[in-house]
């Protein structure tokens, strides 16, 4: 059985395969909470047996990942795989000249999106960054953007400006005229148009590109609060990135 892992900026999302992207057969995720690799093993496998090799893909800081890797090798003994941006492979051609400088997780993504939709679809990933990517019916990437996340954003206003402070950093979405009356509700509300906006100019913005319509999917920690919020047919993978991986360990 193996071991897929997606080490994101705020959580590790982990799942044990052995039939690849259409099932797994246990999966559950962890915010880091500042603990050690050592403290995050823990959680991820609880058989008598040690995985018979692992696959990840990581956006963290990359001396923190190296030592999760050696915590890894050191109790399982077992081969760790990275996963890597390619200019071809598992039906996605990658836009970037130099596809090492596309995150992994766009990467897995976009390998996860062509085992759900073979026709032309848009990813946008909703966590704390906002990503998009584009794929037409080819598998022909086409290009996408990186934005700060909702939480991001919130966090930019404080820290950036003097006055502009909120109570909490759970934003409220007060029903009202999409305008703000205090300084809470103004926060929540830029944050708001800013996110779904950036979303639809995307949308709009593939379309056009593409020709016609395509397929939507949201991923990501504020996806189905996006869901709620735009106005076309979309579907929800909060997994698609570890579909990808699986994918990817499959060959």
């Amino acid at each position: 059985m193996k071991l897929l892992l997606d080490l994101g900026n705020t959580r590790i999302k982990w799942a044990h395969s052995t039939t690849g992207a259409s099932a797994f057969d246990r999966q559950g995720e962890y915010l880091y909470g500042g603990r050690s690799p050592e403290d995050l093993l823990d959680g991820l496998w609880s058989a008598a047996m040690p995985p018979e090799s692992v696959w990840l893909c990581s956006v963290i800081d990359p001396g923190f990942a190296a030592a999760f890797e050696q915590a890894m090798r050191r109790r399982w003994e077992c081969p760790v795989h990275w996963v890597r941006p390619q200019v071809e492979g598992f039906g996605v051609r990658c836009a970037y000249v130099n596809p090492l400088r596309l995150g992994a997780d766009r990467w897995a993504a976009m390998v996860g999106a062509r085992v759900l939709q073979r026709g032309a679809v848009c990813i946008l990933h909703l966590g704390t960054t906002l990503t998009a990517d584009v794929l037409d019916s080819s598998g022909r990437h086409l290009g996408g953007i990186i934005a700060p996340g909702r939480r991001m954003l919130q966090r930019s206003l404080q820290c950036g400006t003097a006055q502009v402070i909120t109570d909490s950093d759970e934003m409220q979405w007060p029903e009202q005229d999409r305008l703000g009356r205090d300084t809470d509700a103004c926060v929540a509300w830029g944050v708001r148009h800013s996110l779904i906006g950036c979303c639809r100019e995307v949308l709009g913005a593939a379309r056009r590109r593409l020709g016609g319509e395509m397929a939507v999917i949201l991923a990501g920690g504020d996806a189905r609060w996006a869901q709620d919020l735009l106005s076309c047919a979309s579907q929800v993978e909060p997994d698609l990135v570890l579909r990808g991986v699986a994918m990817i360990a499959d060959g």
